[in-house]
């Protein structure tokens, strides 16, 4: 009997120290704007921080060494609200370029640029972090992937403002020299995109084969897309769109479709140039099937709710849709072989939203979208809407399941 005690003493002291030693923080080393910075960068070791005092740190910087696994290499603000910036007023390279995997830039600041120079570009790197940065100002792109095929790359609660360039681009054009999978792009804030012709000036812009979870993105004065996906031309590298707002972008639709699978489902977008949602057979790629368009609000797009081309369609649903649309445009598209059109309601005539001017999209009592959207027993039918509320089993048409009131368009500090 004391034998088995001690052995439950020791094996509970095991315990112990074991997790004391798993909720030890990472090491972190703190500098201040007089440092070298990319030299501190590149003396970390898997599992370290490098934590940035408020200030102007000079850029540029090359990050050669990454971290492992679980126990990435971390560079932090160590004041959130006090962003560290990084500058660089020069042309001949980029702010900051990730070429190891394993890296998380956090909470720092970056711009004005001058043209063609991109805050962060990563090349062959897998599970790198972009979260919680702000850019201002740039001549080139915020964060962009388009060298070397990479996995597990999110970029999230950035904030991106007057950008001379697409602020996001990841993938090859081609979609054979690079793709990116395991992309996640979720919660940023876009304003003000504008870009020399003939550049598009996208917000967010996912290319040919490669695939993306877009979510929870705020996206507003873009001079093209405020988001385009290419497709694919596989059946299995599917993009899901969803939850995102977009307002004005200046020559195009809100929402850009070129090719599937694609699910884009509980968005918001107006006042945009062309369609709120358009669905286009890019280069005549015949990529257009497999595609649910399901439960989105869209209002005031100039050329129409929802298009898509009149042929050339397989396998798509236009499903349960919200759609305003000018007099005498489509608010969704006319019936053809491939389409499946089904719950969708015209709010051209007919009031719908409780405020749409004022950015309440929310259905008011006696609503036509109240009840009338039907159900699909399809993995990519929504379960609960916009703001996360769950769906009826009789679903509310469009975005918005029940009054929730206006969408905040500020920037949060």
């Amino acid at each position: 009997m004391p034998r088995q005690t001690l052995g439950r003493t020791a094996a509970a002291g095991t315990m112990v120290a074991l997790f004391a030693l798993a909720a030890s923080p990472s090491a972190a080393r703190e500098i201040g704007p007089e440092a070298d910075l990319c030299g501190e960068i590149n003396r970390l070791t898997p599992g370290e921080e490098l934590v940035l005092r408020p200030g102007d740190y000079q850029g540029p910087c090359t990050i050669r060494r990454g971290g492992e696994p679980g126990a990435p290499l971390v560079i932090r603000a160590a004041e959130p609200a006090r962003p560290p910036r990084i500058v660089y007023d020069g042309r001949m390279t980029n702010v900051l370029e990730v070429r190891a995997s394993h890296v998380v830039i956090r909470g720092l600041e970056f711009g004005p640029t001058q043209n063609s120079v991109d805050a962060v570009r990563i090349f062959a790197a897998n599970g790198v972090v972009v979260e919680d940065s702000r850019f201002t100002g740039l001549g080139g792109i915020a964060v962009v992937a388009n060298h070397s095929s990479l996995h597990g790359l999110t970029v999230r609660r950035n904030v991106i403002r007057d950008s001379k360039a697409t602020a996001m681009y990841f993938g090859c054009h081609n979609g054979l020299t690079c793709v990116v999978t395991g992309l996640v792009v979720e919660g940023n804030h876009i304003r003000g995109v504008t870009a020399p012709d003939p550049e598009i000036g996208y917000g967010i812009e996912v290319k040919l084969n490669s695939s993306a979870v877009i979510r929870g993105n705020l996206i507003s004065d873009t001079k093209g897309p405020g988001i385009m996906v290419f497709g694919a031309r596989d059946l299995v590298s599917s993009s899901l769109v969803e939850r995102n707002v977009v307002v004005g972008s200046r020559t195009s639709s809100g929402i850009v479709v070129g090719g599937g699978p694609a699910v884009i489902r509980n968005n918001v977008s107006a006042l945009n140039g062309e369609a709120g949602i358009g669905l286009e057979d890019y280069h005549r790629r015949g990529l257009l099937r497999a595609i649910a368009v399901v439960a989105n609000t869209v209002y005031k797009n100039a050329a129409g709710g929802i298009t898509a081309p009149e042929s050339g369609l397989r396998d798509v649903a236009v499903i349960n849709n919200a759609a305003h649309a000018p007099a005498g445009r489509p608010s969704v598209p006319a019936r053809q072989p491939g389409l499946q059109l089904a719950g969708n309601v015209d709010c051209t005539w007919v009031p719908c939203f409780a405020n749409p001017d004022g950015m309440d999209f929310s259905p008011f009592p006696g609503s036509p979208l109240v009840g009338l959207g039907v159900l699909q027993g399809k993995p990519w039918f929504p379960k609960d809407d916009f703001f996360g509320t769950r769906r009826g089993p009789l679903p509310t048409v469009g975005a918005i399941e029940r009054p929730s009131g206006p969408i905040p368009l500020g920037i949060k500090p």
